[in-house]
């Protein structure tokens, strides 16, 4: 639960906002509870990451800041960052399989580091609705990841480092006397052999502790869904081709001023 309260040092970095009339200031973060499956692809091969890498189920921290101005024509800020990384230490992989240019012989044992982290950059603009949260807009994923394999004696390590265009939308309801708002939010591509679907449902209860600042305590389910050829965003036949999904429920804090 420690995670969780890192999530309070954004509001350092938040000026302040009671000078900016108009003007709104979000941050926030939870911990998320991460589930990994899907698999490795190389052009023959397939290699389960649960059955096969035996990769743990772990959690890992998100982070975002935005800031949000009622001028139409100028896009609102988001930036996000999602940390994806885990680790299998009794896997199996028993067929030749090549990784980032490196082909591993079959070996009872495996040894397995996985890194799907990234960083959203993303600009939007939200419709005027009162207690109604519509927004859309577009999305810049930078992935700074890898796959990493040792078995046999062997090692090979495939990047994931590629920025990914992405549609951007949300929505959300605030329940009026309650504290309580409700919403959902999604980032989605699909372009020839490669697609990602990320989307997240969650629930908020704002705190009555402090005028000006809302304290929210945040409550969800997000799933990403990748299946990444690499080439079709301008990396190499060598870079990391992976069908994965990673899904769980998550918990944190959100600051609005």
């Amino acid at each position: 639960m420690k995670k969780i309260l890192t999530a309070t040092a954004l509001a350092a970095v938040l000026p302040q906002a009671n000078a900016l009339p108009l003007v709104d200031f979000y941050a926030g973060g939870y911990y998320w509870d991460q589930t990994y499956s899907g698999e490795l692809k190389d052009s023959n091969t397939e290699v389960d990451l649960a059955d096969d890498l035996n990769l743990d189920n772990v959690g890992n921290n998100v982070f975002y800041a935005a800031f949000e101005h009622p001028i139409p024509l100028i896009p609102n800020i988001k930036i996000k960052q999602t940390t994806m990384t885990t680790e299998g230490d009794d896997g199996s992989l028993d067929v030749s399989f090549n990784l980032g240019g490196t082909t591993l012989t079959g070996s009872t044992d495996a040894m397995a580091e996985a890194d799907f982290s990234h960083t959203d950059f993303t600009l939007y603009w939200g419709l005027p609705l009162p207690l109604v949260t519509v927004d859309f807009g577009l999305t810049a994923r930078q992935f700074d990841g890898s796959m990493k394999l040792e078995s046999n004696n062997q090692t090979a390590e495939a990047d994931l480092n590629v920025v990914v265009p992405m549609l951007y939308g949300k929505v959300g309801l605030d329940i009026p006397l309650t504290g309580l708002s409700v919403g959902a939010d999604v980032n989605y591509i699909g372009m020839q052999g490669s697609g990602i679907t990320d989307y997240d449902v969650n629930l908020t209860y704002v705190l009555p502790l402090i005028p000006l600042l809302d304290v929210g305590i945040t409550g969800g389910y997000r799933s990403f869904n990748l299946d990444i050829d690499p080439e079709d965003f301008g990396g190499s036949d060598d870079d990391l081709s992976a069908q994965a999904t990673v899904a769980g429920p998550y918990l944190g804090l959100s600051l609005h001023l």
